[in-house]
């Protein structure tokens, strides 16, 4: 646990990401504890039973210092939180006491079913009256900007994210444009390639799908929490 002041006044802004249902926003786990409130959702230790957050344990509500980790998902929507009370502080993000949703970006998929755009945007109105809505991640984030936390004793390792994200989007726009530059060949020439050439296009096959799998699995190594420290003391 870095070191730095003990007690801090105000709020702490975090990222993270919600999975999107009829009723509200949920955790990505424990869904079963239901959605967040909609003013200030309190952090609950269902393994030991001690106030949250403990040093030693996963407790808390979990959110990162910078965004990148919190929206390189398409599914889930990506979102500010405000944290307050206790925090356990670590290198990319920290645990928190309670939190309350300051800003969501809807899913991509919104944009193109308007009619339940609508209705989420009526249950979001509804059920968490202070949090503002975004259609663009963007356009969230230049509103509400990470906090500077060298302040706190931490500075926060730069989060490669986005640049895996370009890199897969990158690596699969390749691919289909290697497919459908297939139909301006001529079939004869394409047989005679495909003959000449079949195990140099099966290991360049195998290089693709090795280096988008091995993207992905750098994008969720990234939304991975923190494992609690052996050094941490206890709390």
């Amino acid at each position: 646990m870095s070191e730095g002041p003990a007690l801090v006044p105000g709020e702490l802004r975090g990222y993270r990401q919600f999975t999107l249902r009829r009723d509200g926003l949920y955790p990505l786990v424990h869904v079963s504890e239901g959605p967040w409130d909609g003013a200030l959702q309190h952090a609950r230790c269902a393994e030991h039973g001690h106030h949250p957050p403990a040093a030693r344990c996963r407790c808390g509500l979990y959110a990162w210092y910078l965004p990148g980790s919190a929206t390189v998902s398409v599914g889930p929507v990506a979102a500010v939180v405000a944290a307050r009370g206790r925090c356990v502080l670590g290198d990319r993000g920290f645990r928190a006491e309670s939190a309350r949703i300051e800003a969501v970006t809807l899913p991509a998929s919104l944009l193109w079913r308007p009619r339940h755009a609508a209705s989420v945007r009526a249950m979001l109105a509804r059920d968490y009256p202070r949090t503002r809505v975004y259609r663009l991640t963007r356009r969230m984030l230049r509103d509400h900007p990470p906090h500077d936390v060298r302040g706190l004793g931490i500075d926060p390792p730069r989060d490669p994210s986005r640049g895996y994200r370009a890199a897969a989007v990158a690596l699969w726009a390749a691919f289909l444009l290697a497919v459908f530059s297939l139909g301006a060949v001529p079939h004869a020439a394409r047989v005679e390639a495909l003959t000449q050439w079949w195990p140099l296009l099966i290991l360049v096959i195998l290089a693709w799908q090795t280096a988008l799998i091995w993207l992905f699995m750098r994008l969720i190594a990234q939304q991975m929490p923190e494992a609690p420290r052996e050094d941490d003391a206890p709390g």
